[in-house]
């Protein structure tokens, strides 16, 4: 190893200055990236309720990222450790959840038993004490296999619901594929600054999901979503619009002959930026937006859409929208598009007909692809009752509409049947 003196080794290192907000290119002066650097991470902040360990090698990966500016190959290293810190943070999470008592479903001999554990390496060393007698562990009353290890770790907090969306399950999937790449590497890589600051990012979503704090605006376990009261218009010109009804008060009246329809949506993100990309595919029965919209009034007038504001008064809301259920009907052949199951329960006489589809999915495209290609042959979609595995989707059941009302029921608690009206925006775009 060749001895470096204290002054060079003080030194910026080439390859990180080439990246700065821009991309690569150019070269960024070296307290200039320090600082660029240390802020693509500054907003990285766990729970307070995250348990001490876990905090801990999260702190020490941040303060480790920032000498990336000075050696290249620190975000390499935060990267591999990063992927490491998942499963430490499943194993802390364990622990609290099971506050020193782990109960198993024996089938050698048939019963229920429970065991004191102070660490979890005493989990481990009970798991391979048991497993000649084919243990299985109790969580929420429902007993899955449990090997001690990522795997298992990952369907315990699903099973105990503190992991949550369908679309993130694919995540866990390649994040626990690369992990298991960096606990036996068979080839040499390198990763880059947005690599790391990504990977922490990951890794801080999911360790506060765990601990029962979504994160605002995030890619994998996100937080609901603030929806504001906005009134929809179009004209016989052409004209489409969509803003608030405050703002609809402010223009100067004139003649018009435009229709509007109030609802209650989310539109923008605490930036500002525009996030539903689906607005006017509005339908007041099918979901066919990207984030959930309520009807709440319309179509008529301006005036008269003003006038039921300001006597209803109709309030803001947050709203989930990962793990909907959706019901998709099916005649002759034909898939529907996806409804809510308050709406399915209005339906009347022949609109209860055909078989139904019952899936929970994060988004209604997700849930239609899988309830149209179903049957296609080399696709691979689950038919019966589990996750699918082509695709980001729970099979919950298919049947008449009664019965897949009764499996809603039970995935989400009573249901209040509404009835809106069969009203689609006529800018209706598809559904991608």
């Amino acid at each position: 190893m060749e001895i470096r003196p204290l002054q060079e080794l003080q030194a910026a290192d080439e390859m990180s200055l080439a990246f700065n907000p821009f991309g690569l290119g150019g070269r960024m002066r070296p307290e200039d990236a320090a600082e660029f650097q240390q802020s693509q991470i500054a907003e990285l902040v766990l729970s307070d309720r995250v348990a001490e360990g876990t905090r801990r090698s999260f702190e020490r990966l941040r303060n480790v990222y920032a000498y990336g500016v000075l050696c290249y190959d620190m975000y390499t290293l935060v990267s591999d450790a990063a992927l490491l810190a998942f499963e430490q943070a499943l194993r802390d999470r364990f622990m609290e959840s099971c506050a020193g008592t782990v109960t198993f479903s024996l089938a050698e001999p048939e019963e229920i038993d429970s065991f004191t554990v102070t660490s979890f390496e005493d989990v481990t060393h009970l798991v391979k004490r048991l497993r000649r007698r084919k243990a299985r562990l109790m969580v929420n009353g429902t007993p899955i296999p449990f090997n001690g290890m990522l795997a298992g770790l990952r369907r315990w907090a699903r099973t105990a619901g503190l992991l949550r969306g369908r679309r993130s399950i694919g995540i866990e999937d390649s994040l626990a594929d690369l992990r298991n790449h960096v606990a036996h590497p068979t080839r040499h890589q390198v990763d880059t600054p947005v690599d790391a600051a990504r990977t922490l990012s990951d890794l801080a979503e999911f360790v506060n999901q765990l601990w029962g704090e979504p994160t605002v605006g995030g890619r994998h376990f996100p937080a609901p979503l603030a929806r504001e009261i906005l009134a929809m218009s179009w004209g016989p010109d052409g004209r489409v619009g969509l803003e608030s009804p405050e703002a609809l008060r402010q223009q100067p009246h004139s003649d018009d002959d435009a229709q509007y329809v109030l609802i209650r949506a989310f539109l923008r993100d605490r930036r500002g930026r525009r996030e539903e990309p689906h607005w006017m595919n509005f339908d007041g029965r099918y979901e066919l937006t990207r984030y959930p919209v309520d009807y709440l009034w319309g179509p008529g007038s301006r005036d008269e859409a003003l006038a039921w504001h300001t006597e209803h008064r109709p309030q803001e809301d947050a709203i989930d929208f990962v793990d909907r259920v959706f019901l998709l009907r099916e005649v002759d052949g034909r898939i529907h598009h996806p409804m809510r199951p308050e709406v399915a329960a209005g339906l009347l006489g022949d609109e209860r007909s055909g078989t139904w589809h019952a899936l929970r999915a994060d988004y209604p495209s997700d849930a239609f692809v899988h309830a149209r290609d179903r049957g296609e042959a080399g696709a691979g979609h689950t038919v019966r009752p589990g996750d699918c595995t082509a695709c980001s989707v729970e099979v919950l059941g298919s049947g008449d509409l009664n019965q897949l009302l009764d499996t809603a029921t039970v995935a989400l608690g009573d249901l209040r049947p509404i009835r809106p009206p069969a009203l689609r925006s006529p800018f209706e775009l598809g559904v991608t």
